[in-house]
């Protein structure tokens, strides 16, 4: 049922099956996108505000391992 000139119908639906999954991939990425970028922009306003607390570091962490 091919054509010379086409895809047969069984390689039309495998194509289309391969384009929904890389639909499907890429709206899940879109949407981790868009929450980092909220996440960011709320650390970021509360940071602006002052209301993020002082982290303390320490200096000489690899020592106090061992």
């Amino acid at each position: 049922m091919a054509k010379e000139d086409g895809m047969s119908y069984e390689e039309l639906l495998t194509e289309l099956k391969q384009m929904r999954r890389q639909i499907v991939h890429h709206r899940k990425l879109t949407q981790e996108m868009h929450r980092l970028d909220a996440e960011y922009w709320y650390i970021q306003n509360m940071d602006r505000k002052g209301m993020l607390p002082t982290l303390e570091f320490i200096a000489n962490a690899s020592s106090s391992n061992s």
